[in-house]
């Protein structure tokens, strides 16, 4: 697809294919939440527990390295350019580097997190060689406006993980199986043969891949971090493997509207890349500030609501041994929203690949997270869920100055 046909299409949510693509989204998400709940009712809350730090540093190492390939992707093909072969050697470069940091991690912590079984190792590996693949191949996607293939993909890659963890339950009931299942959902989209719509100039890029992935990596890894992981802070801070599994599904669960907004970002990318193209400062400012003010209340709002019915809505999914505190639900509920409206700001700088701007309000939110967590008194659980509010909402604060400083 050249940079003529892209500029001419609709911009914005006008395109066809978006309907269908927010469905995939909210499907997947949906999917990803009954494979947690249909491992955390059958194993319990401490057998639960390897899969609850797999699915946590997989995640915290596949929004860090992974999401910025993909965005890479779909700002190089909005542009007009043919992703495969170039951007194939960074992109599994970084699914490389992630393999050998979460296979150090889960081999170091194999004693203590993962009951001694080594084919957790694998698996992470595995994982992020799998979803390297399904990020290009959503970065295609989404660059050359498929978006109603964008959320096939995520509808496969949930209901993969799915059928393979009820085959697992069924069959074997042990946490190692549903990390066998998690590696297959991460492999199945290859089903759908996105390569086919990669059709671009086969130019090569005319910056370095690195430029761009370096600052985003920067940034990914402290939002990520804070983001991510709080059940492994409160595994560094003595928390029993019961107490582990409840942060973990907390978030888990509280953290589904930032899911989705990763999973749908690439739809929003190609109309603010014909922005940063066309120059049109005025407006990308304008967005930014958008974002942020109905951000803001929502943050007080979502705080509110896990408050009040947090620690059900948790019950209500996974039981009342997996159950939060009031304080804990209301905590995490108003630091998701805060990073959400962070992670929708954060486009305007990825669209106009300032991405080093983009690594430092989220590390000044994650040293904010740190100070606040080794001040903070009250149990483990608390002082994560408090140091996790008060760097998502530092975070927010600097996305929202960078973004919109010329």
């Amino acid at each position: 697809m050249s940079a003529t046909v892209v500029e001419t299409e609709p911009r914005g949510f006008r395109a066809p294919g978006t309907t269908f693509m927010v469905a995939g989204g909210l499907l997947g998400a949906v999917g990803a939440y009954l494979f947690q709940v249909l491992g955390g009712r059958a194993l319990g809350p401490e057998a639960f527990a390897p899969v609850s730090v797999l699915w946590t540093a997989f995640f915290i190492l596949a929004t860090i390295l992974l999401v910025p390939v993909e965005q890479y992707v779909t700002r190089e093909v909005a542009s007009g350019r043919k992703a495969i072969p170039h951007d194939l050697v960074p992109s599994l470069t970084v699914a490389g580097l992630g393999a050998v940091v979460g296979g150090g991690f889960v081999a170091f912590t194999l004693d203590s997190l993962f009951e001694g079984d080594p084919q957790y190792i694998a698996q992470i590996a595995l994982m992020m060689v799998g979803y390297a693949l399904m990020m290009v191949g959503k970065g295609v996607l989404a660059g050359t406006r498929n978006f109603s293939q964008v959320g096939w993909v995520l509808v496969v890659e949930s209901a993969g993980r799915f059928l393979a963890g009820v085959v697992a339950v069924v069959f074997f009931a042990n946490a190692v199986s549903l990390g066998w299942a998690m590696v297959a959902g991460s492999f199945s989209v290859l089903l759908l043969g996105w390569w086919r719509y990669d059709t671009g100039d086969p130019r090569a890029p005319a910056a370095p891949a690195r430029g761009f992935l370096g600052g985003y990596v920067g940034g990914t890894s402290s939002s990520q971090i804070l983001l991510g992981g709080a059940p492994l802070a409160v595994a560094a801070l003595g928390a029993s493997p019961a107490l582990i599994s409840v942060v973990f599904v907390t978030f888990t669960l509280y953290r589904a509207p930032l899911t989705l907004i990763f999973a749908l970002q690439g739809r929003i990318l190609p109309y603010l890349v014909g922005l940063a193209h066309d120059a049109n400062h005025t407006k990308l400012v304008r967005i930014v500030r958008q974002v942020v003010s109905a951000g803001a209340g929502l943050v007080v709002a979502g705080g509110v609501v896990g408050w009040l019915i947090g620690p059900e809505v948790v019950t209500l999914l996974f039981g009342a041994e997996f159950a939060p505190s009031s304080t804990v639900a209301a905590f995490a509920a108003a630091g998701v929203t805060a990073a959400a409206t962070a992670q929708i700001a954060s486009q305007i700088l990825v669209a106009e690949a300032r991405t080093k701007r983009l690594a430092l309000a989220w590390m000044a939110g994650l040293a904010v997270g740190l100070v606040v967590l080794a001040v903070a008194p009250g149990a483990p659980d608390v002082r994560v869920a408090v140091a996790f509010f008060a760097g998502e909402v530092a975070a927010l604060t600097a996305m929202a100055v960078l973004a919109v400083r010329r």
